[in-house]
């Protein structure tokens, strides 16, 4: 059984670092593949370390990209090149994570049972915290859920990323991530709906044990930084945001505060919603992909009829309310205009864009 690991680099040469570093506890690993979506600045740096650790395997690749793909097209990449060179699975890590020893070890105990393997999440500072990027499942609106209790192994919907374990039969009969709908987030969710629609078994190995920052406790400049980039525009990635906040922002934290998470987990598909920015400025050409947008997509395919239009009902609310109280950030007519491109195309059962960049354009045209 031969098995890679495979990572996408980001201007981090830090956290790089500190990945490969806690791969060499790992038994049972043949190969290395590194993706670097990395700016100038940093490559160096990240082919140097990459360098120093290859020697460790019996393959090793490293990819400098010309720009920054995104994630779901760089682990796609990943993906295609330890299938083609016949490993029998790959092994997802995300640059900013780290795994435990023997969780490696942990998930192959359990190949017979499932077609992906995934570990328990927990959070980098407090491993104490189990985070919802553990697994997700769906509620009755088709809403996914992240776990936050994990006692014993159990089969999940969705996963997120890091530490996923994909057998080769997945990879003959799912393919990879998404990139031309894709950029960063959302990919992974695709992925596992595309293996579940197939009749593929995932799983959640509880004694796999891996770590990753919540992004509830990233810095408020770089959460910041990544609405106004486009990259990131959800309702909860923007309610983290600390530090100084306008009244409406503080007051809709507020209202949102007083709904339990129960209530919150029973409610329909939040669809996100088109910024400002990225409506005025198209930014969707720099960002390739809005990840609001393709969040929307992944719903648009994934729900049912019922159940999409309950989530654009729900979404209507929402982006309604953060609008009467006063949030200049939103483009309500663009917003619009996706939730109908959403609903007409699971009515028509046909996606008219060939990316999610093109869905963009359109939008904000």
């Amino acid at each position: 059984m031969r098995i890679c690991a495979a990572t996408v680099a980001y201007d981090n040469p830090v956290e790089f670092e500190r990945l490969l570093r806690c791969l060499e506890s790992q038994s049972y690993l043949d190969g290395l593949l590194v993706i670097d979506n990395s700016s100038q600045a940093y490559a160096a740096d990240n082919a140097a370390t990459f360098r120093s650790f290859s020697p460790s395997y019996q393959y090793a690749d490293y990819v400098r990209t010309e720009e920054n793909i995104g994630s779901a097209a760089a682990f796609c990449i990943a993906m295609k090149m330890a299938h083609e060179k016949g490993f029998d699975w790959v092994w997802l890590l995300d640059q900013d994570g780290t795994v435990e020893p023997g969780c490696l070890a942990s998930l192959l105990q359990n190949v017979a049972q499932a077609d992906i393997l995934c570990p328990k999440i927990v959070d980098i500072v407090q491993p104490e915290i189990i985070l919802p990027q553990s697994g997700g499942i769906e509620n009755p609106w088709g809403r996914v859920i992240g776990l936050r209790s994990v006692t014993q192994n159990r089969n999940i919907s969705y996963f997120a990323t890091h530490g996923v374990l994909i057998s080769k039969e997945v990879l003959d009969r799912v393919g990879y991530y998404d990139a031309r709908h894709f950029f960063v987030g959302s990919e992974d969710y695709d992925y596992a709906f595309r293996a579940t629609a197939q009749g593929l078994r995932i799983l959640l190995v509880v004694n796999a044990e891996a770590r990753h920052p919540d992004i509830a406790l990233r810095g408020a400049e770089k959460v910041r930084s990544l609405i106004e980039q486009g990259v990131i525009g959800s309702l909860s990635s923007e309610a983290e945001v600390t530090g100084k906040t306008r009244f409406h922002r503080a007051a809709f934290n507020r209202l949102r505060s007083r709904f339990s998470q129960r209530i919150a987990d029973s409610l329909p598909e939040h669809l996100g919603y088109v910024s400002r920015k990225v409506a005025e400025n198209k930014t969707c050409r720099r960002q390739r992909a809005v990840a609001s947008l393709s969040h929307a997509y992944l719903a648009t395919k994934r729900l049912t009829g019922p159940q999409l239009t309950a989530a654009v009902l729900y979404s209507l609310f929402v982006v309604s309310l953060r609008r009467i109280i006063g949030d200049s950030r939103i483009s309500l007519r663009k917003t619009l205009r996706a939730y109908s491109v959403c609903m007409l195309s699971k009515l028509g059962k046909t996606w008219p864009f060939e990316s999610v960049e093109e869905f963009c354009l359109c939008i904000c045209q």
